[in-house]
């Protein structure tokens, strides 16, 4: 298992949005938007490679000087609970934290609030709705 930042546009891009889309807008019957992709090539993108394949992928947005938001992460079923979310997570943090960030958002699916709060990501404001599912913005501040 290696984590990597990947290029946007990359064969590890295209893998990486297929994985997005089969973990989290296809069992809800959406797609991935032009406009949600808009932008993209801007962002940073990292993925889980294992036996060359993306098994786990997260997109960093830069909102501010000192603020990314992190989005769209995904873990391939047989994959989930096996550490790999986690260590990219670890490992995304520590990228940001050396190019200068210094807080992440998130907005996280309510089912997944213990993952995110073991890591130290606590919830701010009310729950909303964001793709037919409740979510709850989550920061972390990095020191």
């Amino acid at each position: 298992m290696k984590i990597i930042e990947i290029e946007w546009c990359s064969p590890e891009y295209q893998s990486a949005l297929e994985l997005r889309h089969d973990v989290l807008r296809g069992p809800l019957g959406l797609k991935l938007t032009a406009e949600e992709l808009d932008g993209e090539h801007a962002q940073l993108h990292f993925a889980v490679m294992d036996n060359d394949e993306v098994v786990a992928t997260l997109v960093a947005r830069p909102e501010s000087s000192g603020v990314v938001q992190f989005r769209q992460m995904a873990v391939r079923p047989d994959q989930q609970r096996s550490g790999k979310g986690t260590e990219l997570l670890k490992h995304c943090e520590e990228k940001i934290r050396e190019k200068g960030f210094s807080e992440i958002h998130l907005n996280a699916r309510q089912t997944c609030l213990p993952f995110y709060e073991k890591l130290g990501y606590q919830p701010i404001g009310d729950e909303f709705e964001e793709v037919t599912l409740k979510h709850q913005k989550m920061v972390k501040k990095l020191s």
